[in-house]
């Protein structure tokens, strides 16, 4: 019975941190694709996650990258070198450029704060534009995070994600249909292979002490 107490409440651990992770792993999933299609960037506490598109900042980032950026609420702390994230308009409008600064921030003749990028694989540099169209700072590539956009947002990433869980659940799986199929009956005759132990070893211990019985007799 002791060994069946800590099976069970090891069953019982790794349930509920496999399902936590489900669950937080799906809320992510589901949040970053929606906010994908509604036109947004997936931003959690000021930190975003974004991938590169477009060959614009080759050889400093490639196509498929995946960097961390920043929002940045203060036009001082951008300096020429940094890389941000702005919203395109024009005939870029609905998309996000991220690009090399070129000219620092600065305040124009009628007081609005401006500055200029350029991607570091184009020969022309883009039109300025207002601070306030900047979202994001990018702090560093996250080069880990790219197999994991390939998995889980490709064709393929759906079918994964549902074996995953068929695989970790399993045997609650098995559980489930056993009972659809043979109601009450399988619950009933559903045992733990400790305790399927336990009754065979006891039993063979009442066969050996019936056998001595009878040598004595």
């Amino acid at each position: 019975m002791k060994k069946t107490k800590v099976y069970n409440i090891f069953k019982i651990i790794k349930n509920i941190i496999c399902w936590a992770l489900i669950v937080a792993l799906t809320f992510a999933v589901v949040y970053f694709l929606s906010t994908k299609i509604s036109g947004g960037i997936p931003s959690m506490f000021g930190y975003s996650v974004l991938r590169v598109s477009s060959g614009s900042m080759e050889p400093l980032l490639d196509v498929g990258d995946v960097i961390l950026s920043r929002e940045v609420s203060n036009a001082e702390e951008l300096q020429i070198g940094d890389v941000v994230t702005y919203y395109g308009s024009g005939a870029l409008d609905g998309y996000f450029i991220t690009h090399e600064v070129i000219k620092a921030p600065y305040e124009n003749d009628e007081g609005v704060i401006m500055l200029q990028t350029k991607g570091v694989a184009n020969e022309i540099a883009d039109r300025e534009i207002p601070f306030s169209e900047v979202h994001s700072e990018m702090i560093c590539k996250l080069p880990f995070l790219s197999a994991v956009f390939d998995v889980f947002f490709s064709p393929w990433g759906l079918l994964i994600f549902i074996g995953l869980i068929i695989l970790i659940f399993l045997d609650e799986i098995v559980n489930i249909i056993k009972y659809l199929a043979y109601g009450e009956r399988a619950t009933d005759e559903r045992a733990d292979i400790n305790e399927i132990i336990e009754r065979i070893e006891t039993q063979s211990k009442k066969n050996l002490d019936n056998s001595s019985e009878h040598e004595v007799k």
